[in-house]
């Protein structure tokens, strides 16, 4: 990986910590409240760690340690990039039971993740199957008040190198986890990518 990006997905700090470590490749989301609708315009972005709007009740029991683990910290504090994500497969959920053939492969408890589902009940959700690639090191930029508000996608005023990056699963390890997840994805629509 040699390019700089400068597009990043905010995210909760923990469900990043589960990318980072290998634990789940997906993401699922509706946007923000400033969004008309999720829509993924890069195939590649940094990951934005969030932290205010973090609840152990919103994730899986499995899940609660690595919460604890995180350094509780201010959203408009300083910025710290760890890693990225390409693209691998988005689809688009707008079915109960297509969200509860994914409930195994996610950090989401299922009372949170359906809320999402029928958070405005005409946008479907988008499920992004993620590989994700750790950062040679921590970047750091100061925190911008552009950078806040409730939307999904920020544009960062600095690039973040990319060089020396490494994958978070080796290419065999990374296929394992993300075929069962595939498998319940299959014969949905997919969610365009890059636009």
């Amino acid at each position: 990986m040699d390019s700089s990006l400068s597009h990043a997905l905010k995210e909760w700090a923990v469900a990043v910590e589960a990318l980072e470590r290998g634990e789940t490749a997906l993401v699922v989301r509706k946007g923000g409240i400033r969004e008309k609708a999720f829509a993924v315009p890069e195939t590649r972005f940094l990951f934005f760690k969030g932290y205010e709007h973090q609840k152990p009740e919103q994730l899986k029991s499995a899940y609660h340690d690595l919460l604890r683990s995180i350094p509780e910290m201010k959203d408009d504090g300083p910025v710290v990039f760890t890693s990225f994500a390409e693209v691998h497969a988005a689809y688009e959920i707008s079915e109960t039971e297509e969200l509860e053939a994914l409930d195994p492969h996610h950090v989401w408890a299922h009372e949170y993740a359906e809320s999402r589902l029928k958070w405005r009940p005409k946008k479907p959700l988008t499920v992004l199957v993620l590989r994700t690639y750790l950062l040679p090191e921590p970047v750091e930029f100061e925190y911008r008040a552009e950078y806040g508000g409730c939307k999904s996608w920020i544009e960062l005023a600095e690039k973040v190198p990319a060089t020396g990056a490494r994958p978070a699963l080796d290419d065999a390890s990374f296929k394992e986890l993300i075929r069962p997840a595939l498998g319940a994805l299959r014969g949905l629509s997919p969610a365009p990518v890059g636009f």
